[in-house]
Formats: C-alpha cells, structure tokens, sequence
C-alpha cells in the first residue's frame, strides 16, 4: 500500500490519540486509570473480528486446546476461516475449539446452541446485546431467547454459565455445525446430565486431513428430559456417521422460576478418557468465578513479560490486543497425562515427557516475527514447540510445515521448520535432542525422493533455483496433489533462508562441511537476479528468462486456491519478494548498488507495491537500515504503516492475523526492534512508540533478568544515537548483548522526520 511520505508524523500522532474507540468492551477502559489497571484490561478480543482479520472473541487460554467463542453463521452450512464476524446480526450457538486469524476452514468444534423458542433444531439465530469480551472470558445477552450465555476456559476444557428465564429451554449439542467442511460424529453414553462423544475435523485447505475432537460434557443440573437428534444428509461426502449414529443431543429445562445452569466440556484429541481426565483436572466442581479469575491470571502473567509507559489507554490496548494474538497460536494438543495423536497417525498415542506437546503450526506464516518473538519473551514454550517438532519427525520421517491435529496437509511453501528450529539453536535455545532435529532437517534439505516438504528439490540441487518449465514448475498445469511447486521463485528463495539457518546450526556443531555447503545454497538466489529489470524473476531449465514477464502480476490462474500469485510467486509478485531474502541482502546491495538498492525500496512503497496484508515483504520498511543515508526512513515507513493498519476497532488488522504473524510485527515494530534475518542472533533498531519498554527474561534460558528501550526524544524524530549500555552502536543490536545482562538500550531522536 502507498505510504505517502509528505504527511509526516505530525499527522500519525493525531492519528493515534484521537481515533474512535469502536467497540463497547473499550468504552469501560477509558474511565479506568491506566496506572492502576491491569494488563487484560487494555485487551479488546474485538480486534480483528471485522473484515478479513478471522481472529475470534472467545474465552481461551494462552496457547490453549479449548477457545470458546460465539458462531454468527448458520454453522451447518458455514464453510468459512472463523465462525465469527463483527457485525453480523444474529449468533447461532458457541463452539469450543477455534482458531485464529487463519485463512481456511477448520476448527468450531463441540458447538452448543441455546433457545428458548419451540423448534431448536431449525437452526435460528438470535439477535444479541451487552457482547463483552476479555482475556479468559466472554459473555452476550440473546435478545430472541432471553438468555444470557458466559464463557471462560482452561487449558483443555470449557465453562459455561447459561442464565435461563422461567418456562422451556433448550440446549442443543449439534455434530453437524462446526464452520469446516467435514460434518459429523458420534454422541454415546449419554444421561440426563452428561454426554460424551467426537466430533470429525478435517478438509483442511482442501488437505485430506482427518481427525476426532473429543468430548466430555457436563451439567450441574440434570436435565428434566433430552432427546437425540439423527441426521440424513447423504449430499456431502465430507458428512460422515450421520445415518447409524446420532448427529446431536438435545437436553431440555422447564422451570417456573429462572435458573442457572452450569455445563463444562472437557476436550481431547486422544480419547473420551482423556477428555474427562483434563475436565476433571482442570476444574473442580463448576465454580465459574474461580476459573473466571484464574483465566484473567493465566494472561496477565503472560502480557506482563513486556510492560510499556505509555499513559493512553488506546496505544495500551492496541498493543496488548497484539501480544495477547500472538499467544493463540499454536495450540496445546497434549493431554493432561502428557498423551497425544502421533503424527501421521489416526490413533497412535504418543506421551510428552517433561514437555507440552503443541498443534497448529502456520509456520510460513510465523517464522518471521511470532516465533523470534517466543525465542525472546517466551523461550520456555519456543522449546517445548521445538522438541514438538522433533518428535514429528522421529513419527513420521518429516518435520512440519503447516501442521494441524496430528496431520501434514503441505501446505503453503518453502521448509518453514529449519528456519524456526535454525534461529532457536542460533539465539541460544538447545535444550532438545538437536542431533535428532538436524537429522531431520538435513534430510529434508537433501532427500528429494519422495520430499512433499520441499517440492522441486532436485532441481533446486541440481540448477540452484526451481525452473518454471521443468517436471513441476509453475507454467505446467497446476496439480497440487502431484506435487507440484507453487511459486518457483518463492520456493527458491524460502529454500535459500531454510539452507542459511541449517548453515549455521552446522556451523555450532562443529560440522565445517555442511555449514560451507548449506551457506553456499543459502545465496543460489542470485542466478534468478535480472540486473536490467533490478528484480529477481523467474527462469527456464535452460538458463533463460520466463516470459512473458509482468513483475507487478499478482493474479494467475493455476493455484487450487484461484488467483494468488503472479507467475513465479506464491501470493505476490516480483515486488514483493525482491529483498525477501534477508540474510542476502548485503550481497544483493553488492550487485544492485547503493542507489539502485535506494530506489528499487522506495519503488516498492511509493509505487504502492508494498503489502501490508502478507508477510513476505513485512521486514521491508527495516531493510533502509541498510542504506548509508536513508536509515531515518526506517522509522518513518514503520510508524505510518502502524497509524494506518492496526487500529482500535474490528478492523484493525490488515489481512488476516494469520495465527498471529501480524500481530508480533506490531509488538516488534512498537518496541523497536526487528527481528529481520532469521537464524542472526540480531534484531534491527528503529525509533520504538514508547519511551520506556521493559521485557522481562526467563532466567533459566538467559543470564539477564530484564531489558529495557528507552526512547530519549520525540517518536517522530530522527535518530542521533543509539546506545546499548552506554556504548553507541549502529542500527542493529545483538540478541545475547540483551539477554545475557541487564541491558539498557537507548535511542535518542531529535529532528522530526517530517523536516527531512
């Protein structure tokens, strides 16, 4: 998107004070002293519920198996990334199991509707009020059944408390409504307070991925009479176990005088077993305050690891909204016992010892910011996701891409697991078996007989890029299922930053050859640089250039998913990709030049090829660091794509937060450093939005107990020094300068960048 680079940040300052707060759950904040508030106070879940952000409101934990959160689809019939969006009249019931900001289908798990009126099963909404959502908690009025419906959560299990008016009412578990493809499962051994079953999950993104969500429910009173509910849809081959089993149960309350019932769902991905065991570990009894409160601790522990000054209530929670997403994701998927599905496996039971297992890795999505961002604040849960995906790979003979329940649906592009295993070792985190973890990557980096991880392969080997007119490039027709590549010079590229991060893993243990030799691949992507044109763009098996060639062209037609990507790229164009290979980017300034290097990064924003909404080109508006006169653009750029982007409302995520991606950017962008290369114990400098930031370390990983930034001098100033310790250093800082002691770094600024 076009930055206009005359409005200065005089203007992003009014921005930023005096935008609309847009949602109720805000407008209790403003009265509230920012000094004596809590941290989950200044969460609005609200965030990205509106537009294409896909984020939900629901109760969860951090990074928890179970999100409770409202449906506002018809969800027997929604096929849709989230069951929830901003502004839709009407909520149809609430699942337990959700994702967030993700961009297909899945997930909306254990649905239960709530009704007052005769025929629950005809699938009405009903219109709502008094919405209010925080950190651990929901809560909504339904104006056409007088009910009101609270939420909060555990780790892996779920609470409810349903306030019914007197007469009828109903609830209503139906294993037909969930927003994914597949519908169905089974109810058993049910009585008139408790139910417990599965629920199918699968079609991921059109993968072929299939698993059971297991339940165990819960009421605190019985009801006085229930019914099942059989289903005979044969229309979809993706509804199964509908005609032989029931696909709902129905328990009914009659009271004369209103009641309040209280039902928790335990959940598990392993067995009926061991949803009950994490329900009854989890919670005692029904006690919704207790869990409530717990809940909102749960949070703030986790939000307090980096605490700012800033005294606007709207900046706090535009902040804290960002770190609390980037907690949703990946989720828990091992059980209280330490049991979970093994990879590539319907009913195999692996137990993590000493460690919790985790799901739902969108790592294309999350190695550039989400998981930096662990491997700094939250290096405890960046282990326990790095021994995850080890064990992944002594199950199925692979490491991950875009893992979900147990499963490898391949999806997106490039080897996303070396790079998040890669940058861990480098900045430190080795407390796994990563002899075992480099097996693995080094067999994904050199095994293309029979690789799905990293398609066209051999090519990449053998030429040093993956050609467009080679066995499985781009202009062939597009079969996903044959393996072909999506994107020959993103896979490029995606396989050169995945070889630099193996090349330096090599490189700590002491394996001389490998690190030379994965180095070496790691800068294959300037065969595919064109000096007349300054971009790096797509070639034939024969050395030759593809044309024809539009480097702006987005939008081409053999990806299953329609339009997304020009020829050559994975949803981008050759704009978008030109410096998306950071840890080259010195030898691409080598070749292009100074100037040119100047000119094709302000071609990108001036020209409105920048894209705010994917994470390729995310580190672009950093990279005038690198630049010998241009670095005070570096803040400019930043702060203008922060004012206009992310904001207090539902639609203040550009995109979908895709499992959190662009919500660590924000928290990174805001504090003022940047985790720009992957696999480089270093994160670059810019001017942060706040004057004072205090991150807090785990000790058990990092020799400091804290850092702190210090912004001395006006946000839209440019920067006159950079200070660590004392000591003036450039425009980046070293990842163990700030963990390892109790650092101080300081930029000081002075002219404002709209004088420049």
């Amino acid at each position: 998107m076009k930055l206009n680079n005359h409005n200065g940040l005089l203007k992003l300052f009014f921005a930023l004070v005096f935008f609309p707060i847009l949602t109720g759950c805000n407008k209790e904040k403003e009265s509230l002293p920012v000094a004596e508030a809590l941290l989950v106070d200044f969460v609005n879940p609200f965030i990205g519920t509106g537009g294409e952000g896909n984020t939900h409101p629901g109760a969860v934990l951090p990074w928890g198996m179970v999100a409770v959160s409202p449906q506002t689809f018809d969800f027997t019939k929604m096929h849709l990334s989230t069951g929830y969006r901003h502004g839709k009249d009407s909520i149809y019931g609430f699942s337990c199991i959700n994702f967030s900001g993700v961009g297909c289908p899945a997930t909306g798990s254990v649905p239960l509707k709530f009704s007052s009126r005769q025929s629950i099963l005809e699938n009405q909404g009903s219109t709502y009020s008094k919405e209010v959502a925080k950190p651990g908690y929901y809560s909504v009025h339904l104006n056409d059944d007088n009910i009101t419906v609270q939420a909060t959560a555990t780790t892996r299990s779920a609470l409810f408390s349903i306030s019914l008016a007197a007469g009828k009412n109903s609830v209503y578990l139906d294993l037909t409504a969930q927003q994914g493809h597949v519908k169905g499962g089974k109810i058993e051994n049910y009585t008139p307070s408790s139910v417990n079953g599965y629920q199918l999950e699968g079609f991921f993104c059109g993968s072929n991925n299939r698993s059971n969500a297991y339940f165990s429910l819960h009421l605190d009173h019985p009801s006085d009479s229930l019914y099942l509910v059989y289903n005979n849809k044969t229309d979809s081959n993706f509804q199964q176990n509908l005609e032989k089993e029931p696909a709902g149960i129905v328990y009914i309350f009659n009271s004369t005088e209103p009641k309040t019932v209280h039902i928790k769902v335990g959940v598990s991905f392993v067995s009926v077993a061991n949803a009950i065991a994490n329900v009854d570990s989890e919670q005692n009894g029904f006690e919704f305050e207790s869990v409530k409160k717990k809940a909102s601790d749960a949070w703030e522990n986790e939000l307090s690891k980096i605490t700012i000054d800033e005294k606007s209530t709207e900046e706090n929670t535009i902040f804290y909204t960002a770190l609390y997403h980037c907690l949703l994701m990946p989720m828990t998927f091992s059980d209280v016992n330490g049991e979970y599905i093994k990879q590539g496996s319907k009913d195999k039971i692996g137990k993590a010892e000493g460690y919790t297992r985790y799901t739902a890795f969108s790592m294309w999505d999350t190695y550039r910011t989400t998981h930096p961002l662990f491997v700094l604040v939250y290096p405890e849960r960046q282990l326990d996701m790095v021994k995850t995906m080890t064990a992944m790979y002594e199950e199925w003979g692979w490491m991950p891409k875009w893992e979900i329940f147990g499963w490898e649906p391949n999806l997106m592009v490039g080897d996303p697991a070396a790079i998040v295993i890669g940058d861990s070792y480098v900045k430190g985190i080795r407390s796994f078996d990563a002899a075992k973890a480099y097996e693995g990557l080094t067999k994904q980096a050199d095994q293309w007989q029979g690789n799905r991880m990293r398609t066209g392969l051999k090519e990449y080997i053998e030429l040093g890029y993956i050609s467009m007119d080679g066995e499985f490039g781009d202009a062939k027709n597009f079969d996903w299922n044959n393996g072909q590549v999506w994107g020959t010079v993103s896979n490029t590229m995606e396989f050169n930053l995945s070889d630099y991060n193996l090349a330096q893993m090599a490189k700590l243990m002491n394996k001389e050859d490998d690190y030379k030799r994965y180095l070496k691949r790691s800068m294959s992507f300037l065969k595919l640089y064109d000096n007349e044109m300054g971009l790096i763009r797509p070639k034939n098996k024969d050395g030759s250039w593809y044309t024809p060639f539009n480097p702006t062209q987005r939008l081409w037609d053999v990806m299953r998913f329609g339009l997304r990507g020009g020829p050559g790229y994975t949803e981008g164009s050759a704009w978008q990709y030109l410096f998306s290979v950071p840890h080259g980017l010195d030898s691409l300034k080598s070749i292009m030049g100074e100037a040119r290097f100047t000119s094709q990064l302000d071609s990108i924003f001036d020209k409105n090829y920048f894209d705010m909404t994917n994470e390729v080109d995310l580190g672009f508006p950093f990279f005038y660091n690198y630049t010998a006169e241009r670095s005070y653009e570096t803040a400019h750029k930043v702060h203008g794509l922060l004012s206009k982007y992310f904001t207090n409302g539902p639609h203040g995520i550009p995109g979908n937060d895709d499992a959190g991606a662009m919500s660590a950017w924000l928290v990174f962008a805001k504090m003022g450093i940047y985790p720009d290369t992957p696999g480089k114990p270093s994160y670059m400098v810019t001017v942060p939005s706040y004057g004072h930031i205090r991150v807090k370390l785990n000790t058990d990983f990092y020799k400091g107990k804290e850092f702190v930034i210090e912004r001395h001098g006006p946000m839209d100033g440019a920067i006159e020094s950079i200070e660590l310790n004392g000591k003036e250093i450039g425009y980046s800082v070293n990842h163990f300068d700030l963990v390892n002691s109790e650092s101080k770094l300081i930029i000081t600024t002075s002219k404002p960048l709209a004088e420049k």
